[in-house]
């Protein structure tokens, strides 16, 4: 909403009730003190400029003497080396403390290991002639518990083919 410039009363500005009178004499005080106060009231000392300069160049130019401590001494490289040993045997002897059971390993897995990593030329070497003869197989006596025991262990399902 806008309002007409005919409606407005106060122009919104107010000015302190003794302004006026009190600002001829404000004014002249601080003139006043300006011509008091000509000087800034520093004082730089005589040959301050000539001299700052070697005095600076002289404090820089020392040269203190600082003691180096190296990182890689005898004491620290057998503490490193002691540590890392440590954690490496804490590594081998815990954490990994697998062991291995024949009663865990699957015959599938070894069976699949087997066909596809050997050759039937690398089965011939672990037997020789003499213990496959086909004499050997006729001739072995098999005995009636050990067959009697073959036939009710067997799962005849092995024997339908797919």
């Amino acid at each position: 909403m806008k309002k007409k410039l005919k409606n407005i009363q106060e122009s919104g500005f107010k000015v302190p009730k003794t302004y006026f009178e009190n600002f001829e004499a404000s004014i002249l005080s601080q003139a006043n003190l300006k011509e008091k106060a000509s000087d800034a009231g520093f004082t730089v000392p005589e040959g301050y400029f000539e001299e700052v300069e070697k005095s600076i160049l002289s404090k820089t130019n020392k040269k203190e003497s600082t003691k180096v401590i190296s990182l890689l001494n005898k004491r620290n490289i057998i503490y490193i080396s002691s540590i890392a040993a440590a954690i490496l045997l804490l590594f081998n002897l815990s954490l990994f403390n697998n062991t291995f059971n024949f009663d865990t390993l699957e015959t599938e897995a070894v069976d699949d290991f087997v066909l596809n990593n050997f050759e039937l030329n690398d089965f011939n070497i672990l037997f020789s002639n003499t213990e496959l003869s086909e004499s050997a197989f006729i001739d072995y006596n098999l005995s009636d518990e050990t067959l009697d025991y073959y036939l009710e262990t067997i799962d005849e399902t092995d024997f339908i083919l797919d």
